[in-house]
């Protein structure tokens, strides 16, 4: 695990981890880094007039204490998941999967259509519901010389305009498929 801590200070600003979360979950890769802790995203519906207001699915504080938004530091452009609680992650299957009226596509398809540089087929064997487009995604965490508590808001596509889609599987887990971002040592870019 010394990798991971080692990339957590260097995307931290030089501030330490403080724990190690073990979260049962076969899809996701061997070890994560966290970026913060998720707080929310915003995002334009699949088939929704582009030019209207984004719609936003935040968490409770309770819930963002225990969900995560993290990185994997093993893959080549740092691919970014959404770990959220079991409290949140029921909310999510609710809105996003039972009350959601698209069928299901392989996640790896909803990748594709999305296209960027994570338009590919690494993604595990999950069947997802399209969301939307993501927008922007909202996290908190301490990074040296910043409150310990500072919010980051990432505006996805920023530089390129390729944003990601979201999609949610049946278990009410959140998949952020293709899209041009990293997530280098300074932060999510693009």
């Amino acid at each position: 695990m010394a990798r991971g801590a080692d990339e957590y200070k260097k995307w931290h600003w030089g501030i330490p981890h403080s724990m190690e979360v073990e979260w049962d979950d076969d899809d996701l890769p061997e070890y994560l880094v966290e970026c913060g802790r998720f707080k929310e995203f915003h995002y334009v519906p699949v088939n929704n007039n582009p030019r209207r207001k984004d719609q936003v699915y935040s968490l409770t504080k309770a819930q963002s204490q225990n969900s995560h938004l993290c990185f994997d530091p093993n893959h080549q452009y740092q691919r970014l998941y959404i770990l959220l609680n079991p409290s949140a992650q029921k909310k999510a299957k609710r809105r996003f999967w039972t009350n959601n009226e698209y069928k299901e596509v392989p996640l790896t398809e909803l990748a594709k259509a999305a296209g960027g540089k994570h338009a590919t087929s690494d993604y595990p064997d999950v069947m997802v519901r399209p969301i939307g487009v993501m927008t922007n995604v909202v996290y908190h965490t301490h990074k040296k010389g910043d409150d310990p508590a500072s919010f980051y808001i990432h505006h996805m596509g920023e530089e390129t305009g390729i944003q990601p889609y979201l999609g949610c599987d049946s278990k009410g887990r959140i998949w952020i498929a293709g899209g041009d971002y990293t997530s280098p040592t300074p932060g999510i870019t693009n």
